[in-house]
């Protein structure tokens, strides 16, 4: 298997108290690199507390975690998950993440019989949330929800992406008719949000993908746009009757998100996927790969139409607690890669640390093309 060229692993963020999960990197037009990431209320993954990001100075070569700033505190009741960033042309930072409910609280207190630790932590999802900051991440709005009617419910799964003329679009996953991933009722689909103004306000502009079978649910979108303009969409797969994961698929927009090609297979396995237009024109895509040896892959594709395994390779390896130790839920990956200015890569994700007592925490890789 080929390996990345000169990959340097980096500690951007870990705390010995709590799990840190759900990444995203952006190089800001005065040349900082900054992180975000969602922190736990303890060390269990999906306890999902507030929304943090720590800055690098260096190209993205260190992260000074006294720069740790709180892009979104969370109250008692909520939680967030998922925050990813884009800088506009205009200067510009957006956040979206989403906000979720009920973590660990009993809204009812008469005991109608016995109680799962898993219930006691259910969480309902309260939709996609936009937070905007005027002055390169230092200070942020307190943030509102986006409006993602006709859909029940909508999460993201990768940065907001500005066209040329100013708008912007959202991937999303989420459900019409039905409360959060309950993919036994509702398989996942992929949708396109747009706006027009900035990002203040949002509409449902198109389905990107959708299986009416109910047998596949095409799951974390992530968006890209080639050189020549084409929309490029690439979603991690499950496929029923027990949620199966496939390999990932694509479909292509030739009309800016207003219309999609029908969706197809690719041959690569993994999830979820970022995608990169690098300053070459061609595009890359990163991915978890979770199962053994574990760790982050990438492929190159010429155009970013075309996708073949033959052009996979290895950024890096491991990440995932030995299968003896106390970790009961591998949730390791969930990558963002961006080109820095001197075209060196930055691919940051969530893993677990090496050594027990094991914690999940910020890491990074910094690669050559």
């Amino acid at each position: 298997m080929k390996m990345a060229k000169n990959a340097e692993k980096i500690n951007i963020y870990e705390s010995k108290e709590r799990f840190e999960a759900h990444t995203c990197v952006a190089q800001l037009q005065n040349g900082e690199v900054i992180v975000t990431f969602c922190e736990t209320r303890a060390k269990e993954h999906e306890d999902y507390d507030s929304v943090y990001l720590v800055r690098s100075t260096d190209n993205g070569k260190t992260f000074d975690p006294a720069t740790r700033t709180t892009v979104w505190k969370q109250p008692e009741h909520f939680g967030s998950d998922i925050p990813l960033i884009t800088q506009l042309k205009d200067g510009t930072i957006l956040m979206n993440h989403l906000v979720n409910s009920f973590h660990g609280r009993k809204g009812i207190l008469t005991d109608f019989g016995s109680q799962s630790e898993e219930l006691l932590r259910a969480k309902g999802t309260e939709g996609t949330w936009i937070s905007r900051s005027t002055d390169n991440g230092n200070t942020w709005d307190a943030g509102y929800k986006v409006n993602a009617e006709p859909m029940r419910w909508v999460m993201p799964a990768d940065s907001i992406l500005e066209l040329p003329n100013g708008t912007l679009l959202m991937a999303v996953l989420g459900q019409l008719h039905t409360r959060r991933e309950r993919k036994d009722q509702e398989p996942i689909r992929s949708v396109l949000l747009r706006s027009d103004n900035k990002g203040l306000d949002w509409e449902h502009w198109s389905t990107i993908a959708f299986d009416p079978a109910e047998i596949i649910s095409f799951d974390e979108p992530a968006l890209g746009r080639t050189k020549d303009g084409v929309l490029v969409c690439m979603m991690r797969t499950e496929h029923l009757p027990r949620g199966r994961h496939q390999n990932m698929w694509v479909a292509y927009s030739y009309n800016d998100g207003e219309s999609w090609t029908r969706p197809e297979a690719t041959n690569i396995w993994g999830y979820p996927a970022d995608l990169t237009l690098l300053a070459d024109g061609r595009m890359l895509a990163t991915y978890g790969y979770r199962k053994e040896p574990y760790g982050l892959r990438g492929v190159i594709s010429e155009d970013g139409l075309s996708w073949d395994i033959a052009n996979e390779f290895v950024i890096k390896t491991g990440g995932c607690p030995p299968q003896s130790s106390t970790v009961d839920w591998y949730h390791t990956g969930y990558p963002h890669t961006i080109q820095l200015n001197d075209g060196t890569m930055l691919t940051v994700d969530h893993q677990f640390t090496d050594n027990a007592p094991y914690m999940q925490y910020v890491a990074g890789v910094r690669w050559e093309l």
